[in-house]
Order: C-alpha cells, then sequence, then structure tokens
C-alpha cells in the first residue's frame, strides 16, 4: 500500500454531492461480512524489530444489497474496505525512537504524540498496556454512501480484532488523488470540514493540526 496520510473516505469528484445523496440501496448492517488480513513477521514485544513493530490490517466489507421496498435480498456487493495500522502496547514501548524507523506516516504521529499531545495516551490510561490504533484510509462504495458505513466499519474493526485498542487516531483530510479538489481550493476546505464533522459524530475530538482522537478503552 502506497503511504497515505490519515484516514481518507475516497468519495472522488461528487464528493459533497453523495455525502446528501440519499437514494442509496437498502443495506442491512447486522448481515454485512467482514473479512479480516494481517501479515505479521515475529511476536510483537519490546524486543521486536521496530520497523516492523506495527500490525498492517486490511478489512474487505461486503454486503446483499436491495433497492425495492420489500428489502428482499439482492445481490452480494463489494461494500467497502479499510487499511489500519495496530502499534501493540503502544504506552510501553518508547514510541517516537520505534515509529521513526518504520515510516513517514507512523513517524508524524509519533511526532504529534511527542511533541503536541503527550497527554493523549496517559489519558487512555496506556502507560501499563493498551494499543494505539491508526486508521489510514478508508473507501466505501459510492452508491452506500450517505447511510454511515464509515462508522459502522469502524465499530465492527472496535468489536473484532482490535478490542485491546486503547486510542484511535486518524487524520481527517481528503486523499491525495488526481480527481479529488486541489488542497487549499474552497472545495477542499469544504470536503476537509465534512469529513471532520463525520468523524466528530462518531465521537472523536481534535488532536493537533487534522489529527483526530478516540478514547477507546
Amino acid at each position: 500500500m502506497s503511504v497515505q496520510l490519515g484516514v481518507r473516505i475516497d468519495y472522488g469528484k461528487r464528493f459533497l454531492h453523495s455525502m446528501k445523496d440519499t437514494r442509496m440501496p437498502a443495506l442491512d448492517s447486522e448481515h454485512l461480512i467482514f473479512r479480516y488480513s494481517c501479515e505479521y513477521r515475529g511476536v510483537p514485544g519490546p524486543d521486536h524489530d521496530p520497523a516492523g513493530y506495527p500490525m498492517d490490517w486490511t478489512v474487505s466489507v461486503r454486503g446483499a444489497a436491495s433497492g425495492d421496498k420489500d428489502g428482499a435480498d439482492g445481490d452480494d456487493v463489494h461494500v467497502g474496505e479499510a487499511n489500519f495500522r495496530i502499534i501493540p502496547d503502544a504506552g510501553t514501548i518508547h514510541l517516537l525512537d520505534s515509529m521513526d524507523v518504520v515510516d513517514q506516516e507512523m513517524m508524524l504521529l509519533a511526532e504529534m504524540l511527542f511533541h503536541e499531545r503527550p497527554d493523549l495516551m496517559h489519558s487512555a490510561g496506556m502507560d501499563l498496556g493498551g494499543d494505539l490504533l491508526l486508521l489510514s484510509s478508508m473507501t466505501v462504495e459510492p452508491k452506500f454512501r450517505g447511510n454511515r458505513i464509515g462508522h459502522t466499519i469502524l465499530k465492527a474493526i472496535l468489536g473484532t480484532v482490535a478490542r485491546n485498542t486503547a486510542l484511535v487516531m486518524l487524520e481527517a483530510v481528503p486523499p491525495l488523488a488526481e480527481e479529488t479538489p486541489e488542497e487549499g481550493s474552497p472545495e477542499h476546505v469544504a470536503a476537509t470540514a465534512a469529513l471532520r464533522r463525520y468523524w466528530m459524530d462518531f465521537g472523536f475530538e481534535e488532536a493537533a493540526g487534522d489529527y483526530l482522537y478516540l478514547e477507546a478503552a
């Protein structure tokens, strides 16, 4: 996966329009299927190679959609996916030194937590344990946007493979892609504001810069 900083819900050129579009097919969140994948070398611990310490996870979401009034089962369809990274027991390691050798995404997060918001990990009770989760990216198929599937995906992550998470971080900015608004343009500013509202409705709070945080424990 190429380096992408923060949570980028890929709404493309019709970002704001699709946020308001209510003509999506019916989708029962209770019948969504979440398929998780993670490849990890070794066993997490203080002696693990820092460069490979974060667990890189992907979850792919599928479901049965229906556009009719009686809610009859439809075809199995791709709904969306997310990429997230878990740093096990992040409060028990020297986060800044460890993440500095991983990649830019993890380095920038560690620098923010170390220099600008050192209180966040302590407030989340991570001095003796608890995982740090960075939600790196999320995509939702255009026809399913508008019913907070992104919230459902994150709830599923926290309720399954990330049950030991104490602190969730994300960077609420539009994706770096050709079809998205130019940074600094009115469209980009509006898209950024919409993303912040979206995740703050979930319960996230402002951390520093474009970072938002959620105490999950």
